[in-house]
């Protein structure tokens, strides 16, 4: 199911590399260019997620569609992986439109979060099925936390 929007809610606390990390790398001892590196730092976190759709360090998200899944037992597909499986940054939250335009949060006892599926996926429990609710644009949004951890020495030395 494709979403209508995908924003980045809550952006990461600190950068995968620190300051310190990259002029290190690059052999720099002043302070004059820090602001600068500090930009790069961003600009290459940025871009490797972009390019690897993933999430590095902890980062709130917020999909919004125009309805739930037509299939009622469908799951919804939580882009930017991995979703964040332990600490304080695992809510996750369904809101949507009711009929007569007020809005609602779907109860956590009606869906699970599968965090170790990639993506990860929002899905009904056991016979049940997305509440009913007005089909219009944006209408529902589902809000989740991504990323490795909330420091940068929890992602992957890989990347």
């Amino acid at each position: 199911m494709q979403y209508r929007s995908l924003t980045r809610q809550t952006g990461p606390a600190v950068e995968p590399v620190t300051l310190a990390e990259a002029k290190a790398h690059l052999r720099v001892d002043t302070s004059d260019d820090d602001t600068y590196i500090t930009g790069l730092i961003r600009a290459a976190r940025e871009w490797c997620e972009q390019y690897l759709d993933r999430t590095l360090v902890n980062t709130q998200w917020v999909m919004r569609f125009d309805r739930f899944p037509p299939d009622s037992t469908a799951d919804i597909e939580l882009p930017r992986p991995p979703v964040v499986a332990s600490g304080t940054a695992t809510t996750v939250t369904v809101a949507y439109t009711l009929e007569d335009g007020t809005t609602a949060t779907y109860s956590t006892a009606s869906f699970r979060v599968d965090r170790a599926a990639t993506p990860g996926a929002v899905k009904t429990v056991y016979a049940a099925t997305w509440p009913p609710h007005r089909q219009d644009d944006n209408s529902v949004s589902v809000t989740w936390w991504g990323g490795y951890g909330p420091s940068g020495a929890d992602v992957p030395q890989s990347i």
